[in-house]
């Protein structure tokens, strides 16, 4: 059998085809390494980076060097589409409420409001600095909703959570656990959401007037979950109009 030879101008353009070849799989394999390192900020560091430039701005921040504290692993974070919402449902401690729209979740986040650390002196260690805090009498479930009567106050040492315990009873009302806790636990702020009142689907009684010298009140459908204060949308039982109403209590509501 004979072989097909190759005329000298076949050659050259054979040649000229592996050279083409080559280039675009090089230029390729450049493209997908310069795409590799293409690093985009995960979902935590996101929402560290807003939740710092949230804090900026209040009085209660500014002046300190703010560091958003690393959530609990088990918790995933995830990415929002809109912009994040946050406000700091308990006064004087650095414990942020985050909540997103898109897709919706919400999230207690604390920020280290980074304190200078003071050495102790030489000679014998000092004594433990006790705080006051709130303590479970009994074992309480996740998603309980808690009262001050379920706890009580105990003074014990408090390192390395200064910032995140709950001392004052009247911080805990309409609040819920996230997690169980076991007796004699302190109450961290971290601990706690605002307690679902209104659930979907549920009627609500509607006030609408007050303090305008009268006083009505309806029967309405939620439209979604809220929690105290939250605004949420309604229905009125006998019209089918549409409402929104703020929580005021559990199934109750008055006209925004």
């Amino acid at each position: 059998m004979q072989m097909p030879c190759l005329n000298n101008a076949d050659t050259q353009r054979f040649k000229q085809l592996v050279l083409w070849l080559g280039a675009c799989v090089l230029s390729h394999a450049q493209l997908g390494f310069a795409a590799d390192l293409v690093a985009t900020d995960s979902a935590f560091e996101v929402l560290q980076k807003q939740t710092q430039q949230w804090a900026a701005n209040q009085p209660s921040f500014q002046g300190k060097q703010v560091q958003v504290v690393p959530v609990d692993p088990r918790i995933t974070v995830q990415s929002c589409q809109q912009n994040m919402q946050f406000e700091q449902p308990f006064p004087n401690q650095p414990a942020i409420r985050v909540r997103c729209a898109q897709p919706v979740w919400q999230l207690f986040v604390n920020l280290n409001t980074g304190q200078a650390f003071v050495p102790a002196s030489r000679g014998n260690a000092p004594a433990p600095v006790l705080h006051k805090v709130l303590v479970s009498k009994e074992l309480l479930k996740r998603g309980t909703v808690i009262t001050p009567a379920m706890f009580s106050s105990a003074e014990m040492p408090a390192a390395g959570m200064e910032n995140q315990i709950i001392a004052d009873p009247k911080l805990i009302k309409n609040m819920e656990l996230v997690r169980d806790l076991t007796p004699n636990t302190p109450l961290r702020s971290y601990d706690v959401k605002n307690a679902v009142l209104v659930k979907r689907g549920q009627e609500v009684q509607v006030t609408a007037g007050e303090g305008q010298g009268f006083s009505i009140t309806m029967r309405a459908e939620a439209l979604q979950d809220g929690g105290l204060g939250e605004q949420i949308r309604l229905k009125n039982v006998e019209s089918g109009r549409s409402l929104h109403g703020v929580i005021t209590g559990p199934n109750a509501a008055k006209l925004r």
